[in-house]
């Protein structure tokens, strides 16, 4: 969706635009016929449309449409209230349109560009860096970025003489005109991490980060994969998911040296190896803080250390330590490609071509056990043993409680001694805790 001074933009699945608004705004006669659209934006009286070859489209007031024909590999657009922005590939940015204030005269020297915003009379652009870049109209200080902003920015968006940056520890900072309160940060909005920010004329908007919304994901900037360097195996099935996972060609990818291969890693060797290396990544793109981790083959999982008499102190595990604190308002979902034993690599490529079946045949894909005519009736605890007996067997009596008739399986118990939980089919629940007591080839997550 992209909204203007007196009308508003509707991107389709099929890249066509739907348009509507004011009767005589002329950045509602779209063109007839044009397809292939991947971005939208609106001015004052006009609108653009970037489409999936890299051009530019406009229609509507004739100044910020008079899109060169020269310009190509475009990735993103910005709309003014009589300008245009667009930044290409190489990060650099190109401007055209009314040019009153300087909006569309670019800083000389201005690359490494990774996002841009229009607001009414000033331009902003976000650098590879982390740092923001102000031209244009300055009579509210809107062109004054604010100490300590720079070298931590990860998105931008700029109103009408005001403007907003998210930081990438997910608090927020505005500034310029305020005369409306739109640069005033309600209260509690640093209480949880901001996910995304918009700017209107002479007010604004912050979405928190909310574990109960599926966000678009934009790959180039959500997905982060992780493998050994130490390991061929790890290597090759990160590349085989690269190139073989449909839509993540464009993934990030860390490659982490001096690393074990082991399962298990020491404390001292995940903070000093393992995780200064991700906190490494982060600082190195600090416009970038992907929401999705891939760990892949050979990568450790455990973390502890032997303390002697047979005893070993387990620490949180490598995934655990990641999500929670690896950086500051940063909680990434983290997950592994890592099918080790008798099939190894081979399985963890048959997982990665299952992934890619289900993309290739399935425009709409349900994964369901009862498709596949599972019955989901089978309970099953684990670990009763001492000391976290307890924890199974009143999770077990929670279901039997609520139905008296649960198919309920519970090991090592009364009803099943000696007995460890090796595979499980039909499972609508399945319980673990503690040690595996030894048992060799026990169910385990």
């Amino acid at each position: 969706m992209a909204a203007g001074w007196g009308h508003a933009l509707a991107l389709m699945t099929n890249g066509t635009v739907v348009a509507w608004g004011l009767y005589d705004n002329q950045g509602t006669q779209v063109p007839p016929n044009m397809t292939g659209v991947k971005a939208i934006a609106c001015g004052f009286d006009f609108s653009v449309a970037l489409l999936t070859n890299g051009t530019v489209t406009g229609w509507g007031a004739e100044n910020p449409t008079n899109v060169a024909s020269s310009l190509s590999n475009v990735t993103a657009i910005a709309a003014g209230t009589l300008y245009t922005l667009a930044l290409q590939t190489n990060g650099t940015v190109v401007a055209w349109g009314n040019n009153g204030s300087g909006e569309s005269l670019l800083p000389p020297g201005l690359t490494n560009v990774v996002a841009i915003a229009a607001g009414g009379e000033h331009s902003l652009a976000l650098t590879s860096s982390g740092n923001v870049v102000a031209w244009g109209d300055n009579t509210f200080g809107q062109c004054d970025i604010p100490s300590g902003v720079n070298s931590n920015v990860m998105a931008i968006a700029a109103g009408d003489e005001h403007c907003l940056a998210l930081l990438n520890d997910g608090t927020l900072v505005a500034w310029g005109d305020n005369s409306a309160g739109q640069t005033n940060l309600p209260s509690g909005s640093t209480n949880f991490p901001v996910k995304l920010i918009a700017a209107g004329g002479f007010h604004s908007m912050a979405a928190l980060w909310s574990p109960l919304v599926q966000y678009p994901v934009d790959v180039s900037k959500d997905l982060l994969l992780i493998y050994n360097t130490n390991s061929l195996d790890s290597s090759n099935v990160c590349q085989y998911y690269l190139t073989h996972r449909p839509m993540v060609s464009n993934a990030n990818v860390l490659a982490i040296t001096n690393c074990t291969t082991d399962e298990v890693i020491s404390p001292s060797d995940f903070t000093n190896i393992f995780m200064a290396q991700v906190q490494g990544w982060l600082a190195t793109n600090r416009t970038l803080r992907p929401q999705y981790v891939i760990l892949f083959q050979d990568v450790p999982s455990r973390s502890s250390y032997y303390t002697g008499g047979g005893q070993t102190n387990e620490q949180p595990s490598v995934q655990y330590q990641l999500n929670q604190w690896c950086a500051t308002n940063w909680h990434p979902f983290v997950t592994a490609v890592n099918m080790n034993g008798t099939g190894g690599t081979n399985d963890c490529i048959a997982y990665i071509n299952k992934l890619t079946n289900m993309a290739g045949t399935n425009q709409t894909l349900f994964i369901s056990a009862s498709a596949g005519r599972y019955g989901n009736t089978n309970w099953y605890f684990d670990g009763p043993e001492y000391p976290y007996g307890g924890e199974a067997l009143s999770a077990a009596a929670g279901v039997t409680n609520a139905d008296p008739a649960a198919s309920v399986f519970i090991s090592d118990s009364p009803a099943y001694p000696s007995t460890f939980i090796t595979n499980a089919t039909n499972v609508v629940g399945y319980y673990s805790v503690g040690w595996d007591g030894g048992a060799y080839n026990e169910l385990c997550p």
